[in-house]
Order: C-alpha cells, then sequence, then structure tokens
C-alpha cells in the first residue's frame, strides 16, 4: 500500500474497494452470512474478523452480481446453489450431529465436519458435499489472497502497474517490493506454518 500514489486512478480505485467494509449483504442472508463467515474462519485461519467480514462480504458481490461465473463441471450445480444448500446443510449437519447450530460449536468439531464434508463422508441430497467444499475453499482462498494485508505472506509486492516489473530473474526483487523478514519465515516454519526455512535470496 505504501506504492499507492504510483498506481493508476483504476487500480487505485479497485484497491480500494477491497478495503471497504461490507454493506448489508444482498444474496445471503444474516444467518447465511454468519454461517458463511464461521465456516470461513475455520478454512482461512485468520483472526482479523474485519477481513474475514470482507472476503465474505465480496463473496455476497460476487454471487449477487454472477461475476466470473463462465463454466462449471458437468451435474454441478451453480455456485449460487452450490453456497446456498452447502450452507443450509452444513447447519442442518451440525444440529444432528451435535444439536447445535455450526455457529455454536467449537473450532474442533467447526473442523471435523467441514473435513467430513472435504472428504465427501457426509450425505446431502442436491448437492455434493465435495462440490461445495472445493467451491468454497477456492472461492474463499481467491477473494482472501485479494486483501491488500494479506498480499506480504505470499511475497507479493502489489500491483506493478504502470511501471511494471523489470527485476524477473530467479531471487530479485524491484527495489519497491516487499522483502521477506527471514527471522518471521523462520518462526513460522518452527510452529509448522509457511513454507519452511527460507531459502530465496531477496536482493
Amino acid at each position: 500500500m505504501k506504492e499507492q500514489d504510483r498506481w493508476d486512478e483504476n487500480t487505485y480505485h479497485v484497491i480500494q474497494s477491497r478495503l471497504k467494509a461490507p454493506g448489508m449483504p444482498t444474496f445471503f442472508s444474516p444467518q447465511e452470512l454468519a454461517l458463511l463467515k464461521a465456516a470461513l474462519h475455520r478454512l482461512l485461519d485468520e483472526e482479523d474478523q474485519a477481513i474475514i467480514a470482507r472476503v465474505a462480504g465480496q463473496i455476497d458481490e460476487h454471487l449477487t452480481e454472477k461475476r466470473g461465473q463462465g463454466y462449471r463441471k458437468v451435474g454441478v450445480p451453480k455456485e449460487e446453489v452450490l453456497f446456498r444448500s452447502g450452507l443450509a446443510w452444513l447447519d442442518a449437519t451440525a444440529l444432528q450431529r451435535y444439536e447445535q447450530s455450526f455457529l455454536q460449536l467449537t473450532p474442533q468439531e467447526k473442523d471435523e465436519i467441514l473435513g467430513q464434508v472435504q472428504r465427501g463422508e457426509i450425505a446431502w441430497t442436491e448437492i455434493g458435499p465435495k462440490d461445495f467444499f472445493n467451491k468454497l475453499l477456492n472461492t474463499a482462498v481467491d477473494f482472501f489472497f485479494s486483501q491488500p494485508e494479506i498480499w506480504s505472506e505470499i511475497g507479493y509486492g502489489g500491483p506493478a502497474y504502470p511501471r511494471g516489473y523489470y527485476r524477473i530473474e530467479y531471487g530479485l526483487k524491484d527495489p519497491w517490493e516487499a522483502r521477506l523478514k527471514p527471522e518471521l519465515v523462520e518462526e513460522r516454519a518452527k510452529a509448522g506454518m509457511g513454507p519452511g526455512p527460507v531459502r530465496r535470496v531477496d536482493r
């Protein structure tokens, strides 16, 4: 974000729009949105609720405006159906297993249900649990890593337009790109997170 003064106007407005707090949902009901946020929290392992709320709000906008829905596998319902039915089935499964809403479950209980959904170990009608999980995870990851706060975690320095990249060899970075913090990477690796010891050399 330090480089935002160098972005063109369109890029600036696109990035700023991602940082806005979401408004009222237009596709999801309040209950569905709460279930979506709970599932995103577990899948993305993100504690910042403002980021989770923005990701959920952007998925809501995406489904309302039907953006980027050019294809799907044969036999897989439209993503509007996958999300709406999947969230309902997620909650129904929690009620069946624990007699509580998915929202009221412990993190471990939520993870157990999500794991069974991922592996297709649950019988749902109308939609396949694995289809729902794959759509939810892929969409969540897309919107999560479009958040400017997350860019540094994946080594993305932000939009290069209009200046472009010119140091494209392995290990080289343009002067304006964020540098890895080796001590933070090592710390995360010891905690079992991240890609492991730093092998890349920032020059």
